[in-house]
């Protein structure tokens, strides 16, 4: 079933009422109307111009028509009117000299004298009259009203009408207007609430006693459920608003008849009583025809109930404040609301096609469903108490009770013992027997591997809640998964199960801009710089990240993200060491550890790492192990009195740091043992050539790679720079770096098909979106590579000589690009370069194998591929059918994409593991020693994805490259991405596109066709 509001205001009603457009708005509605049982038509204010009696004689013209109209299309539709008083319903052609002066005593929060509404609204007789005659209401001069209608049983629509033009004058200031607080209107339990008036809420009183307009917006928020108003023509947008623990949606209408007929329009407002939901749709005049949809929306109606179980202030206090310890240097306190992205989860069944939904979608299986009950996995790191103290917020929010318990805290099975001190911490009534007679009644057990209950009683624990509750989420590590078949596993066999993710590309991204956003205007930030920062912050969130160095869950990003912002306003720190030193000493910290018990301890994680490196070969060990590990380092370093193996094996685990699998210990994350590994090694240096010549000859195994990443954080030794350099060289020492000039043969094979592809289109595309669908497109190629991962790191040794020797090239080239991102102000300008240079040159080499190969075997290649194919399609067929000559043209366009497409990621790779902001000048100079085509695309790919397209070095480029279809098809390519991922001016986007050679007769084609 269902039932529509019609929304009109501000008609201005002088000489005319405009059937005609009341004969649009009915057509544009007749669909809507035969789907519905009641409408009522809601005119809040500004009916008539002046106010006077002959306006509302035309208002009642224009209400009858309507009702004519909209009856035409749905006979048995009842039709009711709800109208509030604008500024331009009151008539001043009469205005008493003493009303000016009541009007003075009348600002005020509380008005008692009944006489001063009476003398104040004098001016609305004429709308009082129209009102008494077409409504329910049959009163007068009232500063508010209520009206009730019952559609359906079992629905109750309340319409909250407020008088806000009661103190109106002719020349009207804003922020002068009162609604009187003993005339705010209070709901009933299982009312649908409608709160009408005129005046946007700026335009009443800050500066009564109470702040009147805070006073009445709190009350709205507290009792509506949707607030209509009028008054500024606006666009007739809604707003959400879930505040005080209340959702409430406010609507300010567009206008029925200002001067340009273009910026007219209503609402139209479909309450379904099905589901409880409420679709918003605003209509704006349109080709001087129709009205037609300009903004819709949809949202839930929340009953107004008074509650039986309130939250506690404290308890509300503490699930909004962030836990760890975050400063940020735009606003002193960061809440958990600044800092709050909802992770993405892996549901875990056994599944190919596996869908990645958003926690937020964990409210919507609640909202769909009588019970829901939820088993979240996930890492000690990975922000499940923060997503249970949203969910707790947002559940609240919606009418349900949520109760928060910790999973050490259940000692027992007894539900109303266990639950009993929650309660009272939680809410204002402790009352436990009342609590469970509540039909919306949450648990959110968090971390339940922890209680303490053996496996029997944690079972009767599960299946005690499983009968009280009919809504649950519960938290834990991997103890309960989806392939584990102990006793207690088996009482959550009926929850939906997932495992908490780290943030992926897209989160990650949202994070930062949320990380940038605080302490911003909303209003006046500029779109294009947040963007700007936003990719850069990204970038270097992502170098530190690693290939899964450390899950990006939001405390290492929010960590790394601060540490960022201390190392900008910090010029001394100019690598990157210190944050990842931050990064463990902040568990340290957390555990009670400071001052020379944490530089101890610090010291002894260091000389442990080191030690399995080198003389375990192993990154795990056993208590034996530890013990005599101990006692060696006692007997070369002091070590603090309180720090015993067992306390410092205790704190190593609880911060984190170490994990015990079995009987053997780990560390929690690669990052902290490759750092410690190379902090070691970076403190003599030189008494470890070996181990550097080591690193570097097998710096194809992660391991290594890694290493030598961490040590260039921690080292600006020449010997590590000439070590770094002389591995450069080796892969692919034999072949030249491929050029692209126009005369290699490379090019010249893949010039039939960059001449095919040379008039791309470029598209009208919103830069935001399309950086959005980009981290889509790597969080889904991630997941993909992640399932598909079986090969052990130390099974690279096996690899094939050339495999080897790739890896041996873009690990050197990320290595490389870590020391430019990290210590470029460090270096000599010289050093610098041939770093540089040693990178692209590598990269290079690579390209030139790979064209050197293609070109020499190209046609052997080719006729295998197509000799297969014949083979295939024969069997298949028994006799062939397969066209020789087509099937070759084909295999030659697919070898021909695959060429063009390593060149363009190999080169991208080399982009963005070298490139930085801010130095232009470094990469000039390497590619003026260079001096190829390749070096030139590099270039201007790394100045424009940190810094804006130059025309003129643009235009020189193409220049240069106008006989060369490949070099011209990498340049779009780079163009593209810029112009789809920046905001760019149109003036210059256009120059852009017309130097680029993109077809602008097949883009107005394509624009006009849509």
């Amino acid at each position: 079933m269902k039932i529509g509001i019609l929304h009109l205001t501000d008609l201005h009603i002088q000489n005319d009422y405009f059937p005609e457009r009341i004969n649009k708005i009915s057509k544009s509605l007749e669909y809507d109307i035969k789907e519905i049982s009641h409408v009522y038509i809601v005119l809040s204010g500004d009916i008539a111009n002046f106010g006077r009696k002959n306006e509302f004689e035309k208002a009642k013209e224009l209400v009858s028509h309507l009702k004519t109209n909209l009856k035409e299309s749905n006979k048995i539709l009842q039709i009711e009117l709800v109208v509030v008083p604008g500024n331009h319903d009151c008539c001043f052609d009469n205005e008493k000299k003493t009303r000016k002066s009541i009007l003075n005593d009348c600002r005020t929060d509380i008005i008692e004298e009944e006489d001063y509404f009476i003398d104040a609204m004098a001016v609305q007789n004429h709308f009082w009259d129209f009102t008494n005659e077409l409504t329910k209401v049959k009163d007068s001069n009232l500063a508010s009203y209520k009206i009730d209608f019952r559609p359906h049983l079992d629905f109750k629509v309340s319409f909250h009408c407020y008088n806000t033009s009661w103190l109106t004058e002719i020349n009207e200031k804003q922020g002068n207007l009162i609604v009187p607080e003993n005339k705010f209107l209070e709901n009933e339990n299982g009312e649908y609430i409608i709160s009408v008036f005129h005046h946007p809420l700026d335009w009443l009183s800050a500066n009564t006693k109470k702040n009147n307009k805070q006073r009445f917006e709190e009350h709205l928020i507290k009792t509506s459920n949707l607030v209509i108003y009028g008054h500024e023509h606006d666009k007739g947008k809604s707003k959400s608003i879930i505040q005080q623990k209340q959702n409430v949606v406010f609507c300010g209408g567009k206008a029925f008849n200002i001067n340009d007929i273009q910026d007219t329009g209503f609402s139209f407002y479909e309450i379904n009583l099905t589901n409880k939901s409420i679709h918003i749709r605003t209509y704006g005049f349109k080709d001087e025809e129709h009205y037609l949809i300009d903004f819709e929306d949809t949202h839930e109606i929340i009953p107004k109930n008074k509650r039986s179980f309130v939250i506690n202030n404290e308890f509300e206090d503490k699930i909004a404040q962030l836990t760890i310890p975050l400063k940020h240097s735009k606003k002193d306190k960061l809440l958990l609301s600044d800092v709050f992205v909802y992770p993405d989860l892996e549901p875990l069944i056994d599944d190919e096609y596996v869908q990645y939904p958003n926690s937020s979608e964990l409210v919507e299986l609640f909202k769909n469903n009588e019970s829901s009950k939820i088993l979240l996995e996930g890492a000690d790191q990975s922000g499940k108490t923060a997503l249970l103290f949203v969910l707790y917020k947002r559940l609240y929010e919606l009418g349900y009770n949520p109760i928060y318990i910790r999973g050490e805290y259940c000692k027992e099975t007894n539900l109303k013992k266990l639950l009993k001190k929650p309660l009272k911490e939680q809410y204002n009534n402790d009352n436990l027997d009342l609590f469970f007679q509540q039909e919306r009644k949450v648990l959110l057990l968090d971390n339940i591997h922890k209680s303490e209950l053996n496996p029997k009683y944690k079972k009767k624990l599960i299946d005690s809640l499983n009968e009280n509750f009919d809504y649950i989420i519960v938290t834990s590590d991997s103890t309960y998964n989806s392939r584990n078949v102990t006793e207690e596993a088996t009482s959550f066999k009926d929850f939906k199960k997932f495992k908490v993710l780290p943030l992926g590309h897209e989160k990650r991204s949202e994070l930062i801009e949320q990380w940038l956003m605080i302490g911003q205007d909303k209003l006046t930030v500029q779109e294009e710089a947040i963007l700007a920062e936003v990719k850069l912050r990204f970038t270097e969130i992502d170098a530190l990240i690693g290939n899964r160095l450390m899950p990006a869950y939001p405390v290492f990003i929010l960590t790394l993200l601060q540490s960022l912002d201390e190392n900008l306003q910090n010029f001394s720190q100019t690598s990157y060491a210190n944050i990842y030193l931050v990064l463990i000493k902040a568990g340290l910290v957390k555990e009670g550890i400071k001052d020379s018990e944490l530089t101890s301890l610090l010291n002894i994680l260091k000389e442990l790492s080191y030690h399995l490196y080198e003389n375990l070969k192993s990154s795990s060990f056993n208590n034996n192990q530890f013990e005599d590990f101990i006692i060696n380092y006692s007997k070369r370093y002091f070590r603090h009195e309180k720090l015993t193996i067992n306390k410092i094996l205790t704190v190593l685990i609880n911060a984190n740091i170490l994990k015990l699998d079995d009987e053997n210990y780990t560390f929690s994350y690669k990052y902290i043992y490759y750092f410690l590994v190379a902090q070691k090694i970076s403190t003599e240096i030189d008494k470890h050539q070996d181990t550097l010549y080591d690193l570097c000859n097998n710096i194809h195994l992660e391991i290594n790679a890694n290493i030598l990443i961490f040590l260039s954080h921690h080292s600006k030794a020449q010997i590590l720079i000439d070590n770094i350099v002389l591995t450069s060289q080796i892969p692919f020492e034999n072949f030249a770096p491929l050029s692209l000039n126009k005369d290699d043969e490379f090019v010249k094979f893949i010039s039939e098909f960059t001449n095919e592809i040379k008039h791309e289109i470029i598209e009208e595309i919103n830069p935001k979106d399309e950086v959005k669908k980009d981290l889509q497109r790597k969080d889904a190629q991630d997941r993909r590579i992640q399932k598909t991962e079986t090969q052990d790191e130390n099974d690279e040794s096996i690899l094939p000589a050339e495999a080897i020797e790739m890896n041996q090239a873009f690990r050197t080239v990320k290595i490389i690009g870590q020391i430019v991102k990290n210590q470029s102000g460090d270096f000599e300008k010289d050093k610098l370069i041939n770093l540089v240079e040693a990178a692209y040159n590598t990269m290079f080499r690579f390209l030139g194998f790979y064209s050197e190969i293609l070109v020499r075997d190209k046609d052997l290649l080719i006729e295998s591929l197509v000799e297969s194919i014949r083979e295939k399609e024969s069997a298949r067929n028994k006799i062939s059918r397969v066209d020789s000559n087509t099937v070759e043209k084909a295999v030659k366009k697919m070898l021909q994409f695959i060429s063009w497409r390593i060149c363009v990621d190999s080169m991208s790779n080399l982009m963005f593991s070298v490139g930085t902001k801010g130095q232009n000048e470094l990469f000039e100079k390497v590619n003026t020693n260079i001096d190829s085509t390749a070096s030139k695309l590099v270039t201007f790919a790394i100045k424009t994805f940190y810094d804006k397209i130059d025309i003129k070095e643009l235009t020189k480029l193409f220049e240069e490259v106008k006989d060369n279809y490949l070099a011209q098809c990498i340049l779009r390519e780079y163009i593209k991405r810029y112009l789809y991922t920046n905001f760019v001016e149109r003036t210059k986007r256009d120059q852009i596109i017309s130097i680029a050679g993109f077809n602008k007769q097949k883009l107005i084609a394509k624009l006009i066709s849509k």
